[in-house]
């Protein structure tokens, strides 16, 4: 593509000398056959060119739009290895602006600007040798005032890059409105904020506007200010070379064809400094993904992982802190889960009981101590493995916008339908599907709004049946749910699970009292009065 960009340009400046020679040996000759020679080798050039352009246009495109796809791709990745506290602490919008405007705004200028900036450095450095062999004293004149251009140019380019990273930041503020209220809109109704929620957005929408305008103002300036002053360069070349035709000293077609040259000079030159401006805008864009791929993961997995196999479920935590935002949300823990047995974790908000779930599965790391699966330390193993072998069912489960049907196979996207039918009649689901029409091809809607929420953890706890992995840690399964729902809930656990080992953190005594082992825990510490290991009559 570069060489067929390159071929394209070269002819480009054929076509000016072209000029030279229908001046000087067709028009003031009078020669009919040079004027057709001109004629054919002037329309050759143009198509061949034109052609050229084209097929290393289109291929690029087509190349930097697999370029796009990949750098997405690889946000997208990255954002995958990182922990529950980095998008605790991120605002949604800004990720949002970084993976889908940033990465775009990088691809737009690779595609755009690289084929441009070679196609127009080969016409500026092809024009001024050119300029130099037709006349070195004409050239002098058209190229006096180049070096105060650049100066202003990088004056101007320094005020963009600063006002393209603000920019951005503003663009990313208004999507974090965005997000914040549409998920919250029935908060916002409630409390007739509907009002505030705009003036909000008035406020900064404004903001953005503002400095969107001071973006362009800098932007068109930087563009106009320079090439206007190249622009007066040609007047000089004009007089001079007029100056130097009167006298005999230089022949009518060597001015058309350096006039040519010149005219065709300023267009590239002008095109050089806007692209140099948009590259500053990329800078600015690539350096907001790079910081997000610079966030370094959490969790990862070792080189010489271990694979996970022939789980019996025995889960023991050694010593286990974990410290967030400075505060100690668990402190030297240290507890075991035997193995295939139904357990319950108990203990009042805030004592870390989530947190602990979240060590499980391996979202978190703890800052010292060790978990461990059947006496393997859990970052000895590997990362998919553990988490087809333990799966969580949060408190709060998320619901794609899909049918009941894609939310629950979403565990095993290549199960039968029988498989996810018995899945959702273990979750206690028939009395919703016999009530909706389309039963499980039902749309669940934006985040599953359209369903209650002990529906929502139904579907969760269906799509954890069909995953039907070795340990199942349950956060708060039955906190939507009425008793006889509970205890349906907990023998239909009971069956499916059975030789399993079952972890449930709740708060709600029925689970408790009919579990194997209970385990108390508070305020993230443990201690002989504090936690507890009861076996129960079944």
């Amino acid at each position: 593509m570069l060489l067929l960009s390159l071929a394209g340009s070269v002819l480009g400046l054929a076509q000016p000398y072209l000029s030279k020679y229908l001046v000087d040996n067709a028009l003031l000759r009078r020669d009919t056959h040079a004027l057709l020679v001109a004629a054919v080798l002037m329309f050759t050039a143009t198509t061949l060119g034109f052609v050229f352009s084209y097929i290393s246009g289109y291929g690029y495109i087509r190349l930097s739009s697999s370029m796009l796809f990949d750098m997405r791709m690889t946000v997208y990745r990255h954002l995958h290895t990182l922990s529950p506290r980095f998008f605790a602490q991120a605002r949604l919008g800004d990720l949002v602006s970084r993976l889908n405007g940033d990465v775009a705004e990088v691809q737009r200028i690779s595609a755009d600007t690289f084929l441009a900036l070679l196609a127009n450095a080969v016409f500026v450095v092809g024009s001024l040798v050119m300029m130099i062999w037709l006349s070195w004293k004409l050239f002098v004149v058209g190229i006096v005032l180049i070096p105060v251009s650049t100066v202003l140019f990088r004056f101007y380019q320094q005020r963009i890059s600063r006002l393209a990273r603000e920019l951005r930041e503003r663009s990313a503020d208004i999507g974090t409105l965005f997000l914040e209220t549409l998920l919250g809109v029935r908060l916002v109704a409630c409390f007739n904020a509907s009002d505030y929620e705009l003036g909000r957005f008035r406020l900064a929408n404004g903001s953005f506007v503002r400095t969107l305008l001071r973006f362009q103002s800098s932007s068109l300036l930087g563009r106009t200010v320079p090439g206007t002053l190249l622009t007066g360069a040609t007047i000089g070349v004009f007089l001079y070379g007029g100056h130097q035709i009167i006298h005999g000293r230089l022949t009518m077609g060597t001015l058309v064809a350096f006039m040519a040259y010149h005219a065709r000079l300023l267009s590239p030159v002008q095109n050089l400094l806007g692209l140099s401006a948009a590259l500053s805008t990329a800078r600015v864009s690539l350096g907001r993904v790079l910081e997000l791929l610079d966030t370094q993961p959490e969790v990862t997995e070792r080189p010489d992982a271990l694979p996970v196999s022939d789980v019996r479920g025995r889960i023991e935590f050694h010593r286990v802190s974990l410290r967030h935002q400075g505060r100690a949300v668990l402190e030297n823990l240290s507890f075991t889960i035997p193995a295939g047995c139904f357990s319950v974790l108990v203990g009042p908000s805030g004592a870390g009981k989530s947190t602990i779930a979240d060590l499980i599965v391996r979202l978190l790391d703890p800052d010292s101590g060790t978990i461990t699966l059947d006496g393997f330390d859990l970052r000895t193993l590997r990362l998919r493995d553990l988490r087809e072998t333990v799966v969580l069912v949060e408190q709060s489960p998320h619901l794609f916008h899909g049918s009941l049907f894609e939310n629950i196979a979403y565990a095993n996207p290549h199960a039968r339908r029988m498989v996810v039918e018995e899945a959702a009649l273990a979750a206690g689901l028939n009395p919703l599907l016999r009530r909706l029409p389309a039963g499980l091809g039902t749309i669940a809607g934006e985040r599953g709004l359209t369903l209650s929420a002990g529906e929502r953890q139904r579907i969760a706890l269906a799509r954890a049946f069909l995953a039907s992995p070795d340990v199942l840690v349950l956060d708060e399964p039955s906190a939507a749910l009425d008793a006889e729902s509970e205890q349906e809930l907990f023998q239909n656990l009971r069956t499916r699970f059975q030789g399993r080992t079952v972890l449930a953190i709740t708060h709600k005594p029925f689970l408790a009292t009919a579990a194997d082992y209970v385990l108390r825990i508070e305020n993230g510490r443990v201690s002989e009065d504090r936690l507890e290991i009861i076996p129960t009559v079944a």
